[in-house]
């Protein structure tokens, strides 16, 4: 990495006389100290590795005078700005990269390969140096660059750590590095006996009384790790174990993993320990958790686990996870999430990531925790092993909002979560359960302004829920991070411009769009068009004492006092209803509040209202608690659509009807419970109005609007 800032030359300036004293002195310092004047920085020698025409007793500072083994390489000690280049389609088998020397800020010593073909191949094999095997090691050096390799060991039956890549400070050599980069390696099929091993591992290793490691310039970029133990990409520092060592928080500064795909991996995907606010964005993990394709009588060794995760931090501030994806993060005993703000993790952020298939759940967060963010999320059916969210006891205060939990499979745990010390803060989110789970309720946590669809979507102590299809294009489609558009809102969502503001919210949704446009909507995207508010047909609240513009027939109807006023009706016989409005609607939504007066009766809305002989209906009854639909036809009343509803004579209700062309979506208490389409000949009218039979009922808040 090249500095931004400009040295100064002392050397530079007008030019001046050398006294005859200040000559003497001059030249006798020059003779003492071996200086020989200004000199331009070495711009670093290039060697060549070819495993089949080359040979060690070559120069290998070209390619026709190759050298030919790892081993060569590794005998020497690399300068700055040297660059070794590996022949593209040699293979080196039962060899290794043990690399010396250290590059310079703006000279950093590269790893590569020339040519045209396959990248180079080490297979390492059984191989070991100190008792543990790798493919590449980078011990106690600074401003190295390894690019464009393919690392493989295979299956091998003897029981040690093994490494596609390791970096390790450690022992006398031990100290503070800088600037390691890792860049499009394909690493495959590397077995290591515990967690301190996988496919590409950064380890402060050492006792109370050796010196500690940090690293700074840290860029893990664009490699494949596919079917590796024990870890995919991991941090570690052995300073959680030694009271003398200080970096418990900060071993590792400037860290940015991106664009790596993990998959097939024993227990975790990415682990960041010990990081001060590292990024990890663009990664793909899938098959995560006792997943390698291991032939058990040779690789017997692999460790029996219980807990992973896909892509998660442990005692690191400020960590940013930011478009990844993960899948198939397996529940071996516990855990099993995607996402997971460990222990000691504090004011760091998931954002605009994406989750599919994984056992867990979506979210752990674990104890001694505090000031994380989880927001502008998509979680798709996600298993929830844990529920969706699990906040263990301990943690601090967690905020959550804008994201979208889709369920519509088995599920059944709770989609909410709440720990016994700290807050969790809900708001904006989007939860469509398809499924069967719970929501939580706690003074430990706090709802605003969520969507709630589907069972159990009045139990949240929501003030501001909304209730009912959240009205996504095509939710349930995604694929992955780039094919989620089914999640953004239709045109007519009621969740556009009905969330609340939340400061500091990152300035996009997930899909890129800026915050906010007007009013901020639900979930994770941002309505970005113009909103041409519904036009309102007709409204009637009884405030002004009557009931004029409504024709009634049957029963006993009056404005009546019911904490504000509403229309009822009194007469417990035969059948009683009231209408109002133009023949000429066809297309409208029609809200109203109902309440039973006595047991067993029944109640509903009537619209599409062309006479007392063909109309639809939407009615609560009481007998049998039921939310059933009806079309009268030429005098005949069919019931064409039941489901459970629990009706509460004595309790207001909103009822609300959308009719669209031939289709009818029909909620109560804003909980979508019914849509059908007719096939067949609809009513002719358009008027709206009340009904009932041998029940007494009351209506109030009438509004209708297209």
């Amino acid at each position: 990495m090249t500095s931004n800032h400009v040295k100064h030359n002392p050397r530079q300036g007008r030019p001046r006389r050398f006294t005859m004293l200040g000559m003497i002195i001059f030249l006798l310092f020059s003779l003492l100290s071996g200086w020989s004047g200004p000199v331009a920085e070495a711009a670093g020698t290039t060697y060549y590795v070819d495993a089949a025409q080359g040979s060690d007793s070559n120069s290998g500072t070209s390619e026709a005078a190759a050298w030919k083994t790892l081993g060569k390489v590794n005998s020497v000690t690399f300068s700055p700005g040297d660059r070794i280049l590996l022949k593209a389609g040699s293979v080196w088998n039962d060899q290794y990269l043990d690399l010396k020397g250290s590059g310079t800020e703006g000279n950093p010593i590269t790893v590569d390969r020339y040519g045209s073909g396959a990248k180079p191949l080490i297979d390492f094999g059984n191989t070991a140096a100190g008792g543990e095997g790798f493919g590449v090691r980078l011990r106690n050096v600074s401003y190295w660059e390894i690019n464009n390799l393919e690392i493989t060991s295979g299956q091998q039956p003897t029981d040690m750590r093994r490494n596609g890549v390791l970096v390790v400070g450690e022992g006398a050599g031990a100290g503070n590095f800088r600037h390691i980069y890792i860049r499009n390696l394909d690493i495959h099929d590397i077995f290591g006996t515990d967690r301190r091993t996988g496919g590409i591992n950064f380890h402060a290793r050492g006792a109370n009384t050796a010196l500690e490691s940090t690293w700074e310039d840290i860029l893990i970029e664009n490699n494949t790790v596919i079917n590796v133990a024990d870890t995919g990409i991991q941090t570690m520092t052995d300073a959680f174990f030694n009271s003398a060592w200080t970096h418990k928080f900060d071993a590792f500064r400037g860290v940015v993993i991106r664009g790596n795909v993990v998959e097939k991996i024993h227990r975790d995907g990415i682990l960041v320990r010990a990081g001060a606010s590292p990024l990890i964005e663009y990664n793909k993990t899938k098959s995560i958790g006792e997943a390698c394709d291991v032939n058990t009588s040779i690789v017997n060794y692999l460790e029996d686990i219980t807990v992973v995760a896909a892509q998660w931090a442990y005692y690191t501030k400020g960590a940013v996870f930011q478009y990844n994806e993960a899948s198939d993060t397996r529940m071996l005993g516990g855990d099993g999430q995607p996402w997971d703000f460990d222990i000691e993790v504090h004011d760091s952020i998931y954002q605009y990531n994406f989750s599919y298939d994984n056992e867990g759940g979506t979210l752990l967060v674990m104890n001694n925790t505090n000031n994380n963010i989880f927001r502008y999320n998509i979680s798709q059916n996600d298993k929830d092993a844990n529920g969706v969210f699990h906040l263990v006891n301990g943690g601090g205060n967690l905020y959550v909002y804008n994201n979208i939990i889709y369920r519509s499979g088995t599920q059944n745990k709770a989609l909410t979560h709440a720990s016994n010390t700290g807050m969790a803060y809900y708001t904006n989110n989007i939860f469509y359960n398809g499924a069967s789970g719970q929501y939580t309720n706690s003074p430990r946590m706090t709802y605003d302004h969520n969507s709630f669809y589907g069972l159990n979507s009045n139990v949240p102590s929501d003030p501001n829920k909304i209730t009912g299809n959240p009205g996504f294009i095509s939710p349930g489609t995604a694929t992955g991070l780039d094919s989620a558009d089914g999640y953004k809102l239709a045109l007519s969502s009621p969740l556009i411009n009905a969330g609340a503001a939340v400061a500091g919210n990152g300035g996009q949704d997930f899909f890129g769009n800026p915050l906010y446009n007007g009013v901020p909507d639900i979930g994770a995207f941002e309505f970005q068009g113009t909103i041409t508010p519904p036009v309102t047909l007709f409204q009637d609240d009884f405030e002004d004492g009557n009931s004029s513009g409504w024709t009634t027939s049957g029963g006993a109807w009056s404005v009546e006092d019911d904490g504000t006023k509403a229309l009822s009706q009194n007469s417990g016989t035969g059948e009683a209803l009231a209408y109002t409005g133009d023949a000429s609607w066809r297309d409208y939504t029609y809200s109203a509040r109902v309440k039973l007066l006595n047991t067993f009766a029944n109640a509903g809305l009537l619209f599409r209202y062309a006479d007392a002989s063909n109309y639809y209906m939407f009615r609560l009854n009481d007998s049998g608690d039921k939310a059933e639909l009806f079309k009268k036809t030429a005098g005949t009343l069919t019931m064409v659509s039941s489901v459970s509803f629990a009706v509460t004579p004595g309790q207001w209700t909103e009822l609300k009807v959308t009719v669209s062309g031939s289709t009818i979506t029909a909620s109560a208490g804003g909980t979508q419970l019914i849509q059908w389409t007719d096939t067949a000949a609809q009513p002719a009218g358009g008027k709206i109005g009340l009904r009932m039979h041998s029940s007494t009922a009351r209506i109030d808040d009438v509004k209708v609007t297209e």
